[in-house]
């Protein structure tokens, strides 16, 4: 397995995976910004922004390809406001179901790790769902809490869930 940051043609190429893998996210239950049910169109038009963003340098997009096969993604959005070049932000961390508890995630996040250190970036910020397996894994690779939202979003089913958030000062 290899992690390797897309440009905007290699994300092009993949589109219809990183398509179902968002889709599948959401069958799934992950807490990634989409409820059911989410048309696969407009997961398409999701990704067609992320590019764009890519292609603007406004964000990294990671990928984990396994035999040839995209099998997880995480991105990092590097912030742009004058007074935070130190920041990113890290947004959808997702693994095919396949491909779950194979390490592939703890190895997207150290790559997006390193990728914002090799941009100078050297605070990191992401959120996720109370009592998911993120909070197991960020927990684990050393992201320190900062704050807790009670009902902040809903599941893909509706009902409210409290997210975490995040942070890591990177060396």
């Amino acid at each position: 397995m290899i992690v390797e940051n897309l440009d905007r043609v290699q994300a092009q190429e993949h589109v219809a995976t990183l398509t179902q893998m968002l889709c599948e996210a959401v069958e799934d239950g992950a807490l990634v910004g989409y409820v059911l049910p989410l048309k696969p169109w407009v997961a398409e038009a999701y990704w067609h922004g992320v590019i764009s963003s890519v292609d603007a340098g406004e964000r990294l997009l990671l990928c984990a390809l396994a035999d040839g096969a995209l099998v997880g993604t995480v991105q990092l959005y590097l912030s742009p406001e004058p007074n935070a070049p130190h920041r990113g932000e890290i947004y959808k961390l997702l693994v095919r179901r396949s491909h779950q508890r194979h390490g592939i995630g703890e190895a997207l996040m150290r790559a997006v790790e390193q990728a914002a250190r090799h941009r100078g970036r050297t605070l990191l910020l992401l959120d996720t769902v109370e009592g998911g397996a993120g909070e197991r894994l960020y927990r684990r690779l050393g992201w320190r809490e900062i704050g807790v939202v009670p009902n902040h979003f809903v599941d893909p089913t509706g009902h409210p869930k409290t997210s975490i958030y995040f942070m890591l000062a990177l060396k």
